[in-house]
């Protein structure tokens, strides 16, 4: 399965993107799509801060995150390590981002909202199979 991101916008401390999860890695057919919300640019692979990661390939490891106690789909290439802790999960706001991806079903100016229902669908989809996340820069963003 591939996820995909599209950022459109840059918003208050955060960035905008459209998802769009697909069978297989040539987004033949869409099995979910939403929003997403990440912390603002510029882009930056260094841990610890709460700045969006770099457009490009990621690949997926399913790990258990204490600070949400489940597993959830963390990020990871050849430039942004794993240890730095880019995951998937539910929130609304950029204060929630974390430098992680937010899911969501609406969005505005502030946020995206119906994130937990998004989460779960999701997860229901993907949890512990093989995915693969490819993020794209708009033009502006």
């Amino acid at each position: 399965m591939k996820l995909t991101i599209r950022r459109f916008k840059n918003i208050h401390d955060g960035t905008l993107g459209k998802f769009e999860l697909c069978v297989g890695q040539t987004d033949e057919r869409v099995l979910l799509s939403g929003y997403t919300l990440e912390p603002a640019g510029d882009d930056c692979v260094t841990p610890g801060r709460d700045l969006r990661i770099p457009q490009g390939k990621y690949d997926v490891a399913w790990e258990y995150s204490p600070r949400f106690g489940r597993v959830l789909p963390t990020l990871f290439n050849e430039n942004v390590i794993k240890a730095r802790r880019i995951l998937i999960h539910a929130g609304n706001y950029p204060k929630h981002t974390l430098g992680c991806i937010l899911l969501g079903q609406k969005y505005d100016d502030k946020g995206v909202y119906e994130g937990k229902k998004t989460l779960e669908a999701f997860l229901k989809i993907t949890k512990d199979k093989p995915l693969t996340v490819e993020i794209i820069n708009l033009q502006g963003v």
